[in-house]
């Protein structure tokens, strides 16, 4: 027997009414984010035997290592180091980041002058080192293995990320029901097992959230430290730093418009918006040589891809996004369902948050959006895991959860089946056809 979707709805509410004083307390906020951590990880554990027969650590006792010290990072296999893999939740790109916490930069040139740009690719900087030094540290100071700490890593950020989304400021503007709306529809999206991953997607977005949070409390420079600091991890979070220049910017135009004396506070901010990268383009130019070696092994990368650069036209291309349904992870049903949800919702949640977060908001989504979108390439691959990056998306299944419950529900359930038989099992098995057969044309796999 069916339950029709109005009963359904007010089983809901009325669940949300007897358990609002509990939501609200910090240990159930808690408790909650821990859990859903949980649950990703036996995602992980249940998908690793159902779908290869392999346990959650299929090498117990062995730590990552490299037996040759200067082994490439993108080329030959087997790829280093040695056992980088043997944990289900380390695949594709988290062999760099485990790489650079068992060696660090040692195998990068020092002599920026004679260094070729492969060189800098062959040593693993393609991806930012700081996520993984940061892992090497904690892996130095405790003895445990490298992967093992940026794993911990990764969960301490995702529990705090999922506590966050819960947060009075949040709250206060969205509604109770709302936020938690929110973090369920966060947890369920495809791609969002990357949070308990040795990648930086969690550490990044929980920097953020929490420099937004700052942001809705007027605590301008603590806000720029935060969201700055994510700017150290990847160089996507630049939009997140672009995007909180342009609402700091905004703060302090309608702060003098209202005749406050001290309207200039927020300019204080600016100069941090990006000073994690700043750091690490320093810390480059130090360590190896070259500030900039990062883009120098994006363009070999680029050139040993085929990526054509960027082509914006792209955005209004009409068969690129229809082609991108049958795509290996059927990137263009996340990608437009993601747009459909932001024009559902989007503007309502703009509405409550106020012009100052707004502008962070809108623009840290259109930059984090079409940044991927336009990259001039055959391939598809990750805008799933880039569309991870879209606060406003999120805020607005939010409240998709209060005024659209239905598609709110059918949204949920398209995400999980896409999250479970493709995402998952496409990360787990390196892309292979034969133990995801939902999956979509091929277009990538790496060996083991």
């Amino acid at each position: 027997m069916t339950v029709p979707m109005t009963t359904l709805r007010a089983q809901f509410d009325e669940l949300g009414r007897r358990l609002a004083p509990l939501a609200r307390t910090p240990w159930f906020r808690l408790v909650v984010a821990s859990l859903i951590v949980i649950c990703h990880l036996v995602a992980f554990s249940r998908a690793g035997e159902s779908r290869l027969g392999l346990p959650f650590n299929s090498a117990p006792g062995h730590a990552p290592y490299y037996s040759d010290p200067d082994a490439s990072a993108v080329r030959g296999y087997p790829r280093q180091p040695h056992y980088w893999s043997r944990m289900l939740v380390s695949r594709w790109d988290a062999q760099h980041y485990i790489g650079f916490a068992v060696r660090g930069l040692t195998s990068c040139p020092t002599n920026g002058k004679t260094a070729t740009d492969l060189e800098y690719l062959d040593c693993g900087l393609n991806w930012f080192a700081t996520f993984g030094k940061a892992g090497g540290i904690v892996a130095d100071t405790t003895g445990i293995a490298a992967d093992t700490a940026l794993l911990l890593l990764a969960i301490l950020a995702a529990i705090i990320l999922n506590y966050l989304w819960t947060s009075k400021a949040i709250t206060e503007r969205l509604g109770q029901l709302e936020a938690y709306g929110t973090l369920i529809a966060f947890n369920l999206f495809p791609s969002a097992f990357y949070i308990v991953t040795p990648y930086t997607e969690g550490v990044t977005l929980a920097l953020v959230i929490a420099g937004f949070l700052c942001l809705l409390r007027e605590r301008w420079i603590l806000s720029a430290l935060l969201v700055g600091a994510s700017t150290a991890l990847r160089l996507t979070a630049g939009g997140f730093g672009v995007a909180l220049g342009c609402a700091l910017l905004y703060a302090a135009w309608d702060r003098h418009r209202a005749g406050k004396s001290d309207w200039y506070k927020p300019l204080y901010a600016i100069p941090l918006v990006m000073w994690g990268l700043v750091v690490y383009v320093i810390v480059l130019k130090l360590s190896v040589g070259d500030g900039f070696a990062f883009f120098r092994a994006q363009a070999a990368f680029a050139e040993a891809q085929g990526d054509g650069g960027w082509a914006f036209s792209r955005l209004i291309d009409a068969p690129f996004y229809l082609r991108g349904f049958a795509s290996q992870h059927l990137d263009s049903i996340v990608v437009v369902g993601t747009f459909a949800v932001i024009a559902l919702t989007g503007r309502e949640v703009l509405r409550r948050f106020g012009r100052t977060a707004s502008i962070f908001l809108v623009v840290a989504a259109v930059l984090l959006a079409c940044a991927p979108l336009a990259i001039d390439r055959s391939q598809y691959w990750g805008l799933n895991r880039y569309f991870l990056l879209l606060p406003l998306a999120f805020l607005a299944m939010g409240v998709m959860a209060r005024k659209h419950f239905a598609v709110y529900v059918l949204w949920l359930a398209l995400c999980a089946a896409l999250y479970w038989h493709v995402e998952l099992c496409s990360y787990i098995s390196q892309g292979n056809p034969g133990a995801c057969p939902c999956m979509g044309r091929l277009e990538f796999t790496m060996p083991f």
